[in-house]
């Protein structure tokens, strides 16, 4: 995304050098001097370069264009940098994107798209068409497009990256600064990358030395075949040539399930961590009848790796989970009594019942409604709220940095908060508030049997 235009920069509109009038279509139709210096990167670039758009629109540019909920700022932002402007609207350069199906299917980042109204996509060929969000997932940063009325689009050739090899060549194609059509080549850094964006995670990334740049989110990261392996996504600020690009098995299954119910479903395993897990993630419980359950994991195994990625902590598997998407398998290592073991991991879709069930159960607290606030009930004697001295009839005033006025609100937080390690909450007692940090239990969660949704 093209954070701001260089002085002297084309336009996003501007030829690119895919559309420079009597470039050769192929090395059948280029010079003899063409010919001899014809390479596997030109191959690339005329192949898949056509379906790489530069995606443009109106938009605020008085905040970061990454903002995600109300505060202005991008998790990438770290890595972009960056001036703020005063709020204004205007037409401008967003990134890039990249033709995925004859129909019209652009996929993106979300970032390049949250903040857009009237979105224009733009080929390499000069043509610009308007488009429209089909879908998108801030969580996965997958977005798609619709282009409007279009006929005749190149489409890039889908490859994989489940045989990425660190020190491949690869081709990175996109519109930095609104240059478009640029082209920059380098090799597979890295694989599995996790980087930390303010409060949150990205995992599973690949790592390039391709030269990316603000404008280039969105757009291609191609192989020496001229198949799409990667959506470019982030750089960071301080490191020259480190870019970041979401796999391609991981977009195209972001991308099935944005394109049937609008966004990713949660996810769930049956595992429940450990929180104090420092070195790999000690499982404290598996839910009866789960995946987890079927696969043979138990409490007491010590997750050591999770689809290729390292399991450092307790915190890295919580990470990771959130970033599972249902109807896939994952591969997961683990020791037991001293020995390595593999199994292979369904991940299913999350019940909203179960998730609540999970929550009120890990948090050890039964409330019932009082005059506009939550009254507690029972409070598990082993839970943690239990032993920081939690009792029944104090009020439950705020989970989570939410403000409780019904038992809907409650159940709500219990859903979202099912996999955390602790929750912040604020218990009214007498006159007075306490904020207190409650660390979730999974005590009673080995009791359970049954079918997983209703335990």
């Amino acid at each position: 995304m093209a954070l701001a235009q260089v002085p002297g920069a084309p336009s996003p509109n501007s030829a690119g050098p895919l559309a420079r009038p009597g470039q050769p279509s192929s090395k059948a139709t280029a010079t003899p001097s063409q010919a001899r210096r014809w390479s596997p990167v030109v191959d690339v670039v005329n192949s898949a370069g056509p379906a790489v758009v530069n995606i443009g629109a109106e938009v605020s540019t008085g905040q970061n264009p990454f903002a995600r909920g109300g505060r202005g700022e991008d998790p990438f932002w770290q890595f972009f940098g960056g001036r703020r402007r005063q709020a204004r609207r205007s037409q401008q350069s967003l990134g890039s994107g990249v033709i995925i199906d004859a129909s019209g299917l652009v996929l993106t980042n979300e970032h390049v798209i949250s903040r857009a109204t009237n979105i224009t996509v733009t080929l390499s060929d000069r043509r610009s068409f308007s488009a429209e969000v089909v879908g998108s997932d801030p969580k996965f940063d997958i977005a798609v497009l619709k282009i409007i009325d279009a006929k005749h689009l190149p489409v890039v050739r889908l490859g994989t990256s489940a045989d990425l090899m660190p020190g491949e060549s690869v081709v990175a194609i996109g519109n930095p600064f609104g240059l478009s059509n640029t082209v920059t080549t380098g090799v597979v850094s890295a694989l599995h990358r996790s980087i930390e964006a303010e409060d949150r995670s990205y995992e599973d990334f690949v790592q390039t030395d391709a030269a990316i740049n603000p404008g280039n989110s969105g757009g291609a990261l191609l192989n020496v075949e001229g198949a799409l392996i990667g959506i470019n996504t982030a750089i960071y600020r301080a490191g020259s040539g480190i870019g970041f690009a979401i796999p391609i098995d991981r977009a195209t299954a972001v991308v099935q399930e944005v394109l049937r119910y609008g966004e990713v479903r949660p996810a769930f395993t049956g595992i429940l961590i450990d929180p104090e897990s420092t070195s790999g993630a000690r499982v404290a419980a598996v839910v009866p009848g789960s995946a987890a359950a079927q696969a043979g994991l138990r409490a007491g195994d010590l997750l050591l790796d999770v689809g290729g990625q390292e399991v450092k902590s307790g915190r890295t598997f919580w990470q990771m989970e959130r970033g599972f998407i249902p109807g896939r398998s994952i591969s997961v290592t683990f020791k037991r009594s001293g020995q390595q073991r593999s199994v292979r991991l369904g991940v299913r879709e999350l019940d909203r019942d179960l998730a609540v069930r999970l929550g009120k159960a890990r948090l050890g607290l039964q409330v019932v409604p009082r005059r506009g606030r939550l009254l507690i009930r029972r409070v598990d004697p082993k839970s943690a709220a239990a032993k920081i001295g939690v009792r029944a009839g104090d009020m439950l005033l705020a989970l989570g940095g939410q403000r409780l006025r019904s038992v809907e609100d409650f159940e709500a937080v219990c859903a979202a908060a099912h996999d955390m390690s602790s929750v912040l909450a604020h218990i009214g007692r007498g006159n007075r508030s306490y904020p207190v940090n409650l660390v979730l239990s999974t005590a009673g969660l080995p009791a359970w049997s049954g079918n997983p949704n209703k335990p």
